[in-house]
């Protein structure tokens, strides 16, 4: 019988890792726990920057006039979800950036700057008129982005650091 331990978590097959993936979802931090130590050992200009990258291609994506933008319209609302999903990494990459796992207050500064700047970028559409609009609902999905990717990161940040028993500051 093999046992999988990650944490907390364990679980028993007597089959193959395969099977016992599919039988207990929890076994899935077995498999990404090596993926997340190699995530976490990047050096830190590598972090600054991959953030950098991303960030300058969301401004790029906010500012382009809506004229240069695919027509992609899978469900109504989609567009909103791209907005989240935009900021859900941006708040995962700036968290990694600042080790945000060291002292949670960063954190709360990263979901700020995370905000900030999508609200920054909705009013740089509706000053540069071009073909795009402030919309409220594109700022709403930009705070929950955010706020889940924040939520996300705290989660695998933790179960990095116990699993490697780091206390966490506040």
């Amino acid at each position: 019988m093999q046992r999988f331990y990650f944490q907390e978590y364990r679980c028993d097959s007597d089959t193959n890792p395969t099977l016992s993936f599919i039988l207990c979802p929890l076994s899935f931090s077995v498999y990404l726990y090596p993926m997340i130590r190699f995530i976490f050992s990047f050096p830190q200009w590598s972090r600054v920057l991959l953030s950098l990258i991303y960030l300058g291609l969301i401004a790029m994506l906010s500012l382009l006039p809506s004229d240069d933008l695919p027509k992609v319209q899978l469900f109504k609302g989609f567009d909103k979800l791209v907005h989240g999903c935009m900021y859900f990494g941006l708040t995962i990459l700036a968290c990694w950036t600042f080790h945000s796992e060291e002292k949670r207050i960063r954190i709360l500064f990263v979901v700020l700057f995370s905000i900030t700047w999508g609200l920054l970028m909705e009013i740089s559409q509706l000053e540069m008129m071009i073909g795009r609009a402030f919309e409220w609902t594109d700022e709403l999905s930009n705070c929950l982005g955010s706020v889940m990717g924040a939520l996300v990161y705290v989660w695998i940040a933790g179960s990095y650091r116990r699993g490697r028993g780091v206390k966490t500051t506040r």
